[in-house]
């Protein structure tokens, strides 16, 4: 095995890994639609800031534990909640009382 090989299996392994961490990220924002459905049929608010913050509190705790940088995860874990809560406001917003009316 040549080190172009080596390198291309390994480029080959890390490509996969990124297959697994968008089916993660795209199986997370499907929860957030269930979730977003739950809380349109509950009246219960979209934002919930003690949640954001556990989230939050649990990859600062996850980096520290494992030796990645903290500012990192959770900057990333930032970026996710952003793209959560635009989804649950569409979704929410779709299944309010109000835009059923308009339907």
């Amino acid at each position: 095995m040549t080190e172009q090989d080596e390198l291309h299996g390994l480029r080959a392994e890390l490509d996969a890994l990124d297959v697994t961490l968008m089916d993660t990220v795209r199986r997370r924002i499907d929860y957030g639609v269930r979730i977003a459905r739950y809380k349109s049929r509950h009246g219960v608010p979209m934002m919930q800031p003690g949640r954001v913050s556990l989230v939050k509190e649990r990859a600062a705790r996850y980096a520290a534990d494992h030796g990645l940088d903290e500012a990192f995860l959770v900057g990333l874990y930032e970026a996710i909640i952003a793209e959560m809560c635009r989804v649950e406001d569409l979704v929410m917003s779709r299944e309010s009382p109000a835009s059923r009316d308009v339907r």
